[in-house]
């Protein structure tokens, strides 16, 4: 072995340098020592990734799909939309699991589940519908800059910034033509006289809860309609909840009818605001475990509730039925309930598509699953032809019914 003093250049005789050199090799083999220690975690780190790079090649069903786009892309003898190719690909993979929850969405169904879950957008606030090839103003949400500018429910719109809307005029039309501005002018046809408006466009909050009273046999009963289980569902329930408690309301109905589900936090949050703390609201089971979600809060009431439900009523629906039945005490009104005990995850794509799978299914706070049975209601009410055609609270028996319960309570 060389003498070390020879590597870093020390003279065994230079006494008057030793100390000056000396402090100098101490930091040089220091600065090495460094070195050394980083390049080596480089190389460990690289060698890490290479490795787990290496088991997902030797993955041989992922290289087969990767080989197949590569073919398809090099060698098809048409050109071909890589991208329409890689979401067939995706598409196909969510067929297979055949199941009704799971599936893949492109970015206008992806854009139209968030506006409708979000609970919020950017626009005038108004529902439109089509009715004899006229598009019209179905709904005008309260305070909205639609409300404000003087835009009715059942105005006929006619003309949005001097395009013409006619008879074959799509809904999405109508949509794009408003969506992305900060101003729009609009003419409605009310009463054979039109009506023109300077309409600001501004985040609307897109209301999910309705509420009013009914008053039987001396009962104030508060009456809560949930359309949707939306980001901003609970802080709406709670608002609308508060208001008909400060009415004085005696009991409570709240109708879930046509609820295809939402979000599991909003109902966990609503049911929540009723059940006592501990109780079960439900049971979740996943891949790799069981457990129940129980109320965390100190909220709690004792109002007797009545849950109306129908075979609309689905995924989050069920949840907060059940957990009223069985955890708080509220009959069930209705028909029997669509009956989806699983739950969903949502992940976005590149290209601002999604997929949705199922990763858990769910139980009522007894431990039942209800997925393809549905809940049966303690009462079961069955709307007439009569509510068909002439759709109102007089001839909804499932309405009346719940309020001849919560009268006689």
């Amino acid at each position: 072995m060389k003498d070390i003093r020879k590597i870093f250049n020390i003279g065994k005789n230079d006494k008057s340098k030793k100390k000056e050199v000396s402090l100098f090799t101490l930091w040089e083999m220091i600065i090495i020592t460094i070195a050394f220690a980083i390049f080596s975690s480089v190389i460990t780190g690289y060698v890490v990734n290479l490795a787990t790079k290496n088991n997902i090649l030797k993955d041989k069903e992922l290289q087969d799909i990767t080989d197949t786009y590569n073919k398809i892309v090099n060698e098809y003898y048409e050109d071909v939309d890589k991208n329409k190719l890689a979401t067939s690909a995706i598409d196909g993979m969510m067929n297979y699991l055949n199941e009704n929850y799971s599936e893949y969405m492109d970015s206008e169904e992806t854009n139209a589940l968030q506006d409708k879950l979000k609970g919020d957008y950017d626009g005038i606030g108004v529902e439109i519908g089509k009715i004899n090839g006229s598009v019209i103003i179905v709904n005008v949400f309260e305070d909205s800059p639609a409300f404000v500018a003087g835009i009715k429910s059942g105005d006929i719109i006619v003309n949005v910034d001097g395009t013409e809307i006619k008879e074959e005029t799509t809904l999405e039309d109508v949509t794009a033509l408003i969506k992305g501005k900060k101003k729009v002018k609009i003419k409605v046809l009310r009463n054979k006289k039109e009506h023109e408006y300077i309409i600001d466009i501004k985040n609307v909050n897109i209301p999910v809860v309705t509420s009013k009273t009914y008053e039987k046999n001396d009962n104030k009963i508060g009456y809560l309609y949930l359309e949707t289980f939306s980001l901003n569902a609970s802080d709406q329930m709670a608002q609308k909840l508060s208001l008909l408690e400060s009415e004085g309301i005696d009991s409570l109905i709240i109708d879930l009818r046509g609820n295809t589900g939402g979000y599991l936090n909003a109902a966990t949050d609503i049911a929540s605001m009723f059940i006592k703390k501990g109780k079960v609201i439900y049971g979740i089971e996943s891949k790799d475990k069981k457990e129940n979600v129980k109320d965390k809060t100190k909220e709690e009431r004792n109002l007797p509730i009545v849950v109306l439900v129908d075979s609309a009523s689905a995924s989050a629906s069920e949840i907060l039925a059940a957990a009223l039945k069985e955890s708080y005490g509220a009959i069930l009104v209705g028909t029997k309930t669509y009956g989806k005990g699983r739950v969903q995850q949502t992940s976005k794509l590149s290209d601002d598509s999604l997929i949705k799978y199922t990763t858990a299914k769910w139980y009522t706070p007894s431990g039942d699953s209800i997925d393809g049975v549905g809940l049966t209601p303690g009462i079961t009410v069955e709307l007439t032809e009569e509510y068909l055609k002439n759709p109102c609270d007089e001839t909804d028996f499932q309405l009346q019914k719940a309020i001849e319960i919560l009268a006689n309570n």
